[in-house]
């Protein structure tokens, strides 16, 4: 897919919610969900050639080093989408049943939505599936310090591993773009630590869906003309 400097339609998608919310919840879940479609957006889509290469850039010059920067990635990415591509919230009703109404591109909506229910159909395998895999790139990673390798030098035994975690991982979470990431990365380690980075964030979002307290529908509510 690809977009234009302006996106004209978009749809009114409604997060269903029940009344159970409490305060911090209305700050977890739309934090967390924004961080997942700047995600999303940036890197599970096909673009137009200028934002491309401003994402590659972003990325290959990025500092990958500790916690911190994969945190402040998604202020990148964020920082990456145009204005009006951004979700707006329309409206908030706390009822029953009770929303949040965004503005937003129904294509990023869709794929946020089909991602969640493939990381939820996953079940309790593909959080066991996460944990290994984390804790596999983490003892990696512990083996080269100890060595005293630098980042960029992986042995073809372990990029051959890595590659085959982020498999797994972009499969569970429904990440289709897998090839690209590798390519913009050229690290298989920067590659999955985005993917677990990403998983993370979506499995807070599976926490509300999972409890309950929210539904991402399959399909946008309505359309309006901006």
């Amino acid at each position: 897919m690809e977009y234009s400097e302006s996106m004209g339609d978009v749809d009114l998608y409604r997060v269903l919610m029940d009344e159970r919310w409490e305060l911090e919840d209305l700050y977890t879940f739309p934090y967390t969900y924004s961080q997942v479609h700047a995600f999303i957006y940036n890197l599970d889509f096909e673009l137009d050639d200028a934002r491309e290469r401003r994402i590659d850039y972003s990325l290959i010059n990025y500092p990958w080093r500790g916690g911190y920067s994969y945190t402040n990635i998604y202020r990148v990415l964020n920082n990456l989408i145009p204005e009006q591509d951004k979700p707006k919230i329309s409206e908030i009703k706390y009822a029953s049943p009770g929303w949040i109404e965004l503005l937003m591109n129904p294509d990023v909506a869709l794929k946020i939505a089909g991602a969640m229910v493939t990381l939820i159909g996953t079940g309790a395998g593909g959080m066991e599936a996460f944990k290994r895999i984390d804790r596999a790139r983490l003892e990696i990673a512990k083996k080269r310090r100890m060595h005293n390798v630098e980042m960029v030098k992986l042995s073809a035994l372990e990029a051959k591993y890595l590659n085959e975690m982020s498999e797994e991982i972009a499969k569970n979470i429904g990440f289709t773009n897998l090839e690209k990431l590798n390519q913009r990365t050229k690290n298989p380690e920067v590659t999955l630590k985005l993917l677990l980075a990403h998983q993370r964030r979506m499995n807070k979002l599976a926490a509300f869906v999972a409890s309950g307290k929210a539904n991402l529908p399959v399909q946008t509510h309505k359309k309006t003309n901006k």
